[in-house]
């Protein structure tokens, strides 16, 4: 995915299928609750479905796929 497509997500329930060796890996449910431009690319925030309040970060080129979720 690219970095706009990856833009698109936030606010937006999905599953992020994750790269091996990725936080969360091999997939992460949640709402995208937030971006940082970090110097290295973006970092997605995402809270995952099962552990609200919780927050996990991926950097966007860790991320393979995206597929609406509820």
């Amino acid at each position: 995915m690219n970095v706009e497509e990856i833009r698109g997500l936030k606010g937006k329930i999905v599953t992020l299928q994750l790269l091996p060796g990725a936080p969360g890996a091999p997939a992460v449910t949640g709402r995208v609750v937030g971006m940082i431009e970090a110097a290295d690319g973006l970092v997605v925030t995402v809270e995952p479905k099962d552990a609200a309040g919780k927050r996990l970060t991926v950097h966007y080129q860790h991320i393979a796929s995206a597929t609406p979720a509820t």
